[in-house]
């Protein structure tokens, strides 16, 4: 799977084809970052898949961290 996150849009969106794979970033930014401000996941209508915003400063390396951490 792919995260695809978009850092110019305010709050920032990441987005993804897999609901499961959005849910444990979440898990991982928030048990390793506290990264607590955030939506739920839900349906992409733009781009199809899902998204969720982060609505609190978030370093990209985290998410590179975990993304691959998952071999992506």
């Amino acid at each position: 799977m792919s995260v695809r996150i978009d850092w110019d849009r305010h709050p920032v969106s990441v987005h993804s084809e897999s609901k499961d794979e959005l849910e444990q970033l979440i898990d991982f930014l928030k048990n390793k970052y506290s990264v607590r401000k955030r939506s739920l996941v839900m349906d992409d209508r733009e781009s199809g898949g899902y998204l969720f915003f982060i609505y609190q400063p978030c370093d990209p390396r985290w998410i590179a961290e975990h993304i691959g951490s998952n071999g992506d």
